[in-house]
């Protein structure tokens, strides 16, 4: 599973290659095949989560795709 992105404002998208803990915010790719992998749905919707926690949800959408 990895995680795509939707801007709720411009309607881009884009996928999820890292979360940058520190500086709390994610890490783009534009390429599918370039995005994080997470094994179980649960790891990933922790990561969503964190996303969410981090702020990055109040301007994208985030979900689950297939890798």
């Amino acid at each position: 599973m990895a995680i795509k992105w939707i801007n709720k404002y411009s309607g881009e998208t884009g996928f999820v290659q890292s979360i940058d803990t520190k500086a709390r915010h994610f890490v783009n790719t534009w390429e599918q095949s370039e995005a994080k992998v997470y094994k179980t749905e649960a790891n990933a919707q922790k990561a969503i989560s964190r996303l969410i926690e981090f702020g990055e949800g109040d301007n994208n959408i985030f979900e689950l795709v297939s890798a």
